[in-house]
């Protein structure tokens, strides 16, 4: 077995590049750096932020993300001094060609679930090891697409308009339970969702790329493989989607997908925009095929202004908010110091990514 750094007493450079402001709590930041820097005497800790704008993030987890270079920020003098000394990065964006600047990074930890910008970076190129934050929000996003679901099932939208016109109709809602709710992907987020499903009374179903008959997960009713995707959705009354952005996940909710989900159902992405064929969702919205949707995440983003999604009707839009900050950086800390004690005893990371599938 391969000798520890520990071991070798040599010391490990560890980058936080994320914006600090984003903890949300500056003695709480404080507190979950000195406790990397705790974790072994070989570690030293190096705060400096790197963060790209949100619409070159979005940009740079496509295929092309490449024709983007000519956006990416240059690095000041203090950034190339950070990146030109760590060999571990907790970072949501790396700059293009990242091991030009970061000759001794080896292993890059993700803020969050989604790795497609990072991934851009060149890190499969140069042998960086990368692992997501998946699970350290997942609790806050089930219990967001859930909400959605409720929310359209209770009406309450059209019970606030009815508040705000001073106009006392009872409008009735349909009950959850009894219903089919189907799971597209089945990581972190979707088996949060599971869980709390089952607790409303509610038949799961879901698919996973690795299903095989006769497979079983924990508070899933019935899997699917992925090739059974149009027969588990013709069996929903409700669809949320979770899903890695994949070479087979983009565009997989096309107008046969929808076609397929019975008249009347609900359907919400709380996963990667590219997902959806948003021409054929605002077609099945607009015939009334689908009752209603929630896309928290969008094909382009930031939503251009004049984009058609935002007055398509009964559609529940958010600027991928569906997160708490709160939460979220509390536990992706304590994944990155339980991954880091991992890093330097040469053990398995958790949540590593395939680079060879991409997640």
């Amino acid at each position: 077995m391969t000798a520890s750094r520990s071991e070798r007493d040599e010391s490990v450079v560890v980058g936080v590049f994320y914006p600090p402001a984003w903890y949300g709590d500056r003695a709480g930041f404080t507190d979950a750096v000195a406790a990397l820097a705790a974790i072994d005497p070989t570690v030293e800790v190096v705060v400096e932020t790197y963060a790209e704008p949100h619409e070159l993030r979005s940009a740079r987890g496509k295929p092309d993300a490449d024709q983007h270079r000519d956006a990416a920020p240059p690095l000041t003098d203090a950034q190339r001094a950070a990146f030109g000394r760590v060999h571990v990065a907790l970072a949501i964006d790396l700059p293009f060609d990242v091991a030009d600047v970061a000759p001794n990074l080896a292993w890059v930890q993700a803020v969050g679930a989604g790795t497609g910008q990072l991934q851009s970076a060149g890190l499969a190129e140069h042998g960086i090891r990368l692992t997501t934050a998946a699970g350290a929000n997942a609790v806050a996003i089930a219990e967001f697409a859930l909400a959605r679901l409720l929310a359209v099932w209770k009406r309450f939208r059209e019970i606030d308009d009815a508040q705000t016109e001073h106009r006392w109709e009872p409008l009735y809602g349909h009950q959850l339970a009894g219903a089919t709710l189907g799971l597209l992907g089945l990581g972190a987020i979707n088996s949060a969702v599971a869980a709390r499903a089952q607790a409303f009374g509610v038949r799961v179903v879901a698919t996973r790329r690795s299903a095989t008959p006769g497979a079983t997960a924990p508070d899933v009713d019935e899997l699917y493989p992925p090739g059974e995707l149009h027969t588990m959705l013709a069996r929903c009354d409700a669809v949320i989607a979770a899903v890695p952005e994949t070479a087979e996940t983009t565009g997989l909710l096309d107008a046969a997908a929808f076609a397929a989900m019975p008249p009347g159902s609900f359907f919400c992405n709380v996963g990667r925009g590219s997902l959806v064929d948003e021409a054929a969702l605002l077609d099945a919205l607009q015939r009334g095929h689908l009752r209603a949707a929630a896309l928290d995440v969008a094909s382009v983003e930031p939503l251009p202004p004049d984009h058609p999604l935002w007055d398509a009707p009964n559609l529940y839009l958010s600027p991928h908010s569906a997160a708490a900050p709160a939460a979220l950086f509390q536990n992706l800390h304590e994944l990155f110091e339980d991954n880091l004690a991992r890093y330097l005893a040469g053990d398995p990371l958790r949540n590593e990514v395939d680079m060879r599938r991409g997640y």
